[in-house]
């Protein structure tokens, strides 16, 4: 036998089995591991195009590119209460299936114009009056934390400086009364 042949043949089957792994990922699990609670693919591409249109991409990037979906996840994650991330989990669903009622069709299939009028009805909504309500709320508040604190806007929008800001000795001071 070959002595090349033989260390090709060790390398291709040792690469194929390195590269198996990957290709039966499950991907019904969420992007990242979260410690306190659970929350499938599926809810992670729905909390995407949520925050998504709260925050739509023109002509500065969306929420979405920014990832304020994951900001919102991690951070109910790290600071909620598990009270809080239940409620939170529990909204998703009866988000889910609002938005399934309303608009007709699945949040991921449906239009622009669509996903638009579920959110106008659940700003319209009180928080108190059902889970959906709380946890759009809860979302939108996180979606718009997540776009005011990512490098894009603090670079190009609103830029940040430290404290204590600029120096401008050459204002007059007025005497007061």
């Amino acid at each position: 036998m070959n002595r090349r042949y033989a260390i090709r043949q060790i390398l291709v089957a040792s690469a194929g089995m390195l590269i198996v792994p990957a290709c039966m990922e499950d991907r019904t699990k969420a992007s990242f591991l979260l410690k306190n609670y659970e929350i499938s693919g599926e809810q992670e591409k729905i909390l995407a195009e949520l925050a998504e249109a709260i925050i739509p991409k023109t002509t500065s990037p969306g929420a979405k590119d920014v990832y304020a979906h994951q900001f919102a996840m991690k951070m109910m994650d790290d600071c909620a209460s598990k009270d809080d991330q239940q409620k939170f989990v529990k909204g998703l669903a009866a988000f889910e299936k609002y938005a399934e009622k309303k608009a007709g069709i699945n949040f991921l299939k449906a239009t622009t114009q669509q996903r638009s009028g579920v959110l106008e009805e659940l700003e319209k909504m009180k928080a108190e009056d059902a889970e959906e309500g709380a946890f759009y709320r809860k979302m939108k508040g996180l979606t718009i934390r997540a776009y005011t604190s990512s490098r894009f806007y603090l670079t190009q929008v609103q830029v940040y400086e430290l404290v204590p800001g600029r120096w401008h000795g050459c204002v007059p001071v007025k005497q007061s009364a």
